[in-house]
């Protein structure tokens, strides 16, 4: 079937933030008197929106303070940490040229997912972020809503991302699902969710379009 949407999940995907995040995750403790978090609880709830995962990280604040002091540290100290996942500009280009509507839906706040899209050049025809929908991941909300408005359908869309609840999501979407091992999660986490596809690079994707 010639697919006429590829979706992309932007963290671990598109972008190599975790640095970024881990760091600008236990500076906030730190500036806020919270207890530090390690690694391995920040990589469990990486994959929500910044405020619903310091819900979940920190059950008896109100996230609101450490969730901005988060994004200017994000924003500014840390920003540097952020980069390309190799190929991924490159990618999205080629995939473009295919005559192939690319969506980037995150769950990233709309103000950092921009900045991104601008700082790495990254063409698109849609952003969607976690100001854009009700639910998050891995409800299907967010990829049938970027279905609808690329007036696509889900059997002629795909799905990249780097996490277990992508591949889960994107299930649900009932999209062709691909998990690349470029995030924070391993290959062997990824096949739990028996994805359609699995890649350790992004350019890998050109190969079933």
């Amino acid at each position: 079937m010639k697919f006429e949407t590829g979706l992309f999940d932007m963290d671990g995907t598109l972008i190599d933030s975790s640095k970024a995040i881990l760091s600008s995750v236990k500076e906030a403790a730190r500036i806020t008197g919270l207890r530090i978090p390690t690694d391995k609880e920040i990589k469990a709830i990486i994959h929500l929106p910044s405020q619903l995962s310091f819900k979940i990280l920190y059950p008896d604040i109100e996230p609101d303070e450490f969730d901005s002091v988060f994004l200017r540290l994000m924003r500014g100290k840390f920003k540097n940490m952020i980069e390309e996942i190799p190929k991924a500009k490159m990618t999205l280009e080629l995939i473009r040229e295919k005559g192939i509507k690319i969506g980037i839906v995150t769950t990233k706040d709309k103000l950092s997912a921009e900045e991104s899209i601008r700082s790495f050049q990254f063409p698109c025809n849609l952003l969607l972020t976690a100001d854009d929908t009700e639910r998050t991941r891995p409800d299907p909300e967010p990829l049938l809503k970027a279905i609808e408005i690329l007036n696509s359908t889900p059997l002629q869309t795909i799905y990249c991302g780097d996490t277990p609840q992508d591949i889960i999501q994107g299930k649900r979407a009932g999209v062709k699902t691909i998990g690349v091992t470029t995030g924070m999660h391993s290959k062997v986490e990824l096949e739990k969710e028996k994805p359609d596809f699995i890649f350790d690079n992004i350019a890998a994707v050109l190969n079933i379009l």
